[in-house]
């Protein structure tokens, strides 16, 4: 009757077994268990914690890999010739130029070939024409050609120049050849006058006075009896320091004339003329300043449609013209599209040759050429551009080469100083929690403590909040030049946006004690 008792006690009212009263079963223990008896069914998330996972769990650092990709972008921006450029989540900058660059947010921040480093403005006397900035350079425009202008700043710097001499004007009667352009030489992009490569910057002393010349355009004629006009005028920028920067003016447009002349050759050729029912040849340009002018159409005298050729320009020679009922005047020579005042501007373009019933077209500054009937055009003033041939009766006049140009372009600021560069906004595709940024830092002179005197910021809301990143030294990429960066960093605090914004800075700059510049920069999100 005790066991039956006993017994009766290990089962409830529901006839189910109360564990708690089974003293003598073992524990459970399934150390020994085989992983084959696990066949199916979960464990819940609750019962393995995650330090029971990661104990098991290879740790992965992606930051090499991360530094590695920007890298390969700074080589392939190189490579390109690329300024600025977006990927899916990262932004690459090489500051080829200052695309890149909030000029507006930064402060002393000068972009030159390929970094960025800080520098204050020089102290600048001049009479330029006209002038314009973008913050980081401004641009000094002369046009005046009634008398000679002047430059000089306190302090000695590398700028950029454009040289156009006057255009020369266009030859008179129907087979007129188009004026050419006057020559054109430039340090800015990468193309000169006549095929050449840009020249070098001009280095300006300090305290020196240079003095700024432009060359008026070719005077056309006015009667048969001139036969031709006036060469265009040189232009240049001379100084007791420099090698003087002359551009040739514009060859005349060879006319209808029974003499010929030496005058159609110039900084760019002026178009061959039909002086005498044969073909003339275009004037020569002048090396590295424009191309020579072009041909006369073919003409053995029995046919009454004449053409002349076109002026040659800074990019390309003068067309040839084409005689007969539905030829036409040669075309004038291309110009340049030069950008050196932030605007693309057409430059030295050669005017377009006559023709007796079809006149000829112009780019570039150059004036299209007439027909029988009239219809020229000078070139335009302040390109240099030739002018376009006309038929000189009856009222109507030949064009005359435009005046000249002259411009410098510099740093707004040149002098060694500290600097706050802030870039334009980038658009994430979603709100980022974390940044990173990757710089390669080049010392000009002495070794910057990073940060201390160069620091740099990210921000989610377009430059209202940034959040500073400890920058690591990560190794050398070239002489003198570090790879500093910062992975992950946190900006998950900052306001809500997609507007991604870097900030750098530096501290503690001195002229050849401390100059610290920025050769390019990568900033990633996630």
């Amino acid at each position: 009757m005790t066991k039956a008792r006993k017994l009766a006690d290990l089962i409830d009212s529901n006839g189910d077994v109360k564990s708690a009263n089974l003293d003598n079963v073992p524990a459970v223990d399934l150390t020994n268990l085989s992983a084959s008896n696990l066949t199916s069914g979960t464990i819940p998330d609750a019962r393995v914690s995650a330090s029971a996972v990661q104990q098991h769990a290879t740790s992965f650092d992606d930051n090499k890999i991360q530094t590695n990709l920007a890298l390969l972008g700074f080589k392939t921006a190189s490579v390109g010739s690329l300024a600025t450029y977006n990927l899916q989540d990262q932004s690459v900058d090489e500051f080829k130029d200052d695309s890149g660059i909030n000029s507006s947010a930064s402060t002393n921040a000068n972009v030159t070939a390929d970094e960025i480093s800080g520098g204050t403005p020089p102290s600048v006397t001049h009479d330029a024409d006209t002038t314009g900035t973008d913050g980081i350079h401004t641009w000094y425009r002369w046009t005046d050609t009634s008398s000679t202008g002047s430059y000089s700043q306190n302090t000695s710097q590398a700028v950029d120049f454009l040289v156009v001499a006057g255009g020369g004007p266009g030859g008179f009667a129907e087979s007129g050849g188009g004026g050419g352009a006057g020559g054109l030489r430039t340090s800015y992009g990468s193309t000169s006058g006549g095929g050449a490569s840009a020249e070098s910057q001009l280095t300006l002393g300090a305290n020196t006075s240079y003095t700024i010349t432009v060359g008026a355009g070719g005077a056309a004629p006015t009667a048969w009896s001139q036969h031709h006009g006036s060469q265009g005028a040189a232009s240049s920028i001379s100084g007791s320091d420099i090698t003087d920067i002359t551009t040739v003016g514009g060859g005349v447009g060879n006319g209808y004339e029974y003499s010929t002349h030496t005058l159609d050759n110039g900084g760019s050729g002026g178009g061959g003329g039909d002086p005498s029912g044969s073909m003339s040849t275009g004037g020569t340009g002048t090396a590295n300043q424009g191309y020579n002018g072009g041909n006369s159409g073919s003409d053995t005298g029995t046919d009454s449609t004449q053409a002349g050729g076109g002026g040659g320009g800074a990019g390309g020679i003068g067309g040839t013209g084409v005689t007969g009922s539905s030829g036409y005047g040669g075309t004038g020579g291309v110009g340049l599209n030069i950008s050196i005042t932030g605007s693309s501007v057409g430059y030295a373009g050669g005017g377009g040759g006559g023709h007796t019933g079809n006149g000829s077209t112009a780019t570039h500054g150059g004036g299209k050429g007439g027909n029988g009937g009239g219809g020229f055009a000078n070139g335009t003033d302040g390109t240099g551009g030739g002018g376009g041939a006309g038929y000189l009766s009856d009222g109507n006049a030949v064009g005359k080469g435009g005046d000249g140009v002259v411009i410098l372009r510099r740093l707004t600021n040149s002098a060694v100083s500290n600097m706050t560069a802030v870039s334009n906004a980038v658009t994430a595709q979603s709100q980022p929690s974390s940044s990173d940024f990757i710089m390669l830092m080049e010392n000009k002179s002495g070794t910057a403590t990073i940060n201390t005197d160069i620091k740099a910021f990210v921000s989610r809301d377009n430059g209202s909040t940034f959040t500073e990143g400890t920058l690591v030294d990560e190794g050398t990429y070239a002489t003198n030049t570090k790879i500093l960066a910062f992975h992950d960093l946190d900006i998950s605090s900052q306001p809500s946006g997609t507007q991604m914004v870097y900030k750098i800075q530096t501290f503690n700059q001195a002229s050849g004690s401390k100059e610290t510049a920025v050769k390019a920069v990568s900033l990633g999100w996630k």
